[in-house]
């Protein structure tokens, strides 16, 4: 099973499966800590069934907008069941090697649980480079450490590899897409690796 064929598979019970109020209130407080700003236009890349979406629509308020991606059609026909009736979210089946939008469209891009299931991750950070503004800013988030990511990812063979880059390594890549001001936090129940458009 590819990974895609996993994620498709999965994407019936995720909700029930990992989205706890417990983590619903960890991520509404992760995007608050994001700085979001009203009005913002917002793009969430691997955006599986929509988990972050609610928390990204109390940071930016309805006059915001929010496109969304993911490459597993499963996922994003659940997603986009979800949000049907917000006229501010859209949501498409799209690769984030190969965003499906122009050069310097979005405020902020918000990349949550899905970059160590980025088969191509230097590809995929100048893709969500390409579409940021000047001065927007990349999130890479999870609510897991770096470490205990690893050992979730143990448990199911099509991902079971699917690690977060060492500091250093992960500092290089996105400074080499073409991000500064780069900071990763790294702790118990927390991920976030941020940087700014140059």
């Amino acid at each position: 099973m590819d990974k895609k064929d996993f994620f498709n598979s999965m994407a019936a019970g995720w909700d029930e499966k990992f989205y706890s109020p417990e983590l619903i209130q960890r991520l509404d407080e992760m995007v608050v800590s994001f700085g979001l700003s009203r009005g913002d236009y917002i793009l969430d890349v691997g955006c599986g069934t929509g988990g972050l979406i609610p928390s990204i629509l109390k940071a930016v308020g309805p006059s915001g907008e929010i496109q969304a991606i993911d490459f597993a059609g499963e996922m994003v026909k659940r997603a986009r069941k979800k949000f049907e009736g917000h006229t501010n979210v859209s949501i498409k089946c799209a690769s984030v090697e190969d965003i499906p939008f122009d050069a310097l469209s979005f405020d902020h891009v918000l990349c949550f649980g899905c970059f160590p299931h980025f088969d191509h991750k230097e590809k995929a950070l100048n893709e969500m480079h390409r579409v940021l503004k000047q001065d927007g800013k990349l999130f890479i988030a999870h609510a897991l450490s770096s470490e205990e990511l690893k050992a979730h990812h143990q448990g199911a063979a099509p991902v079971a590899n699917d690690i977060l880059p060492e500091e250093p390594e992960m500092k290089k890549m996105m400074a080499e897409a073409g991000f500064k001001n780069i900071s990763i936090v790294d702790k118990a129940k927390c991920y976030i690796c941020q940087g700014e458009k140059e």
